[in-house]
């Protein structure tokens, strides 16, 4: 991903259960970090060829501005009575 793009970062979420009516949040981290409560930012969902996916805009004007590294998604879905947090391979911003 080029550093200046304005592009819809996707997470791909694997469950059992479609979990696309739940809330979704997504943390973007360097590679090693872990999400703080003020990481977190409202997501949206989006279905791809049947597999849901965390989106947040990324990049100049989006939710969130990403320098030169490696970085990670956090994803957290609220499935009461769960709460699960998952993270994605690396990724790099050029």
């Amino acid at each position: 991903m080029d550093r200046s793009s304005l592009e819809a970062l996707l997470t791909p979420v694997v469950s059992t259960d479609d979990p696309t009516g739940f809330a979704v949040r997504v943390a973007v981290l360097p590679d090693g970090d872990r999400p703080e409560a003020g990481d977190w930012h409202t997501a949206d969902w989006v279905t791809i060829d049947g597999t849901p996916h965390a989106s947040l805009l990324v990049g100049p004007g989006g939710v969130v501005q990403l320098n030169p590294g490696a970085y990670r998604t956090w994803v957290e879905v609220t499935a009461p009575p769960e709460k699960p947090v998952l993270t994605s391979s690396r990724f790099y911003v050029d």
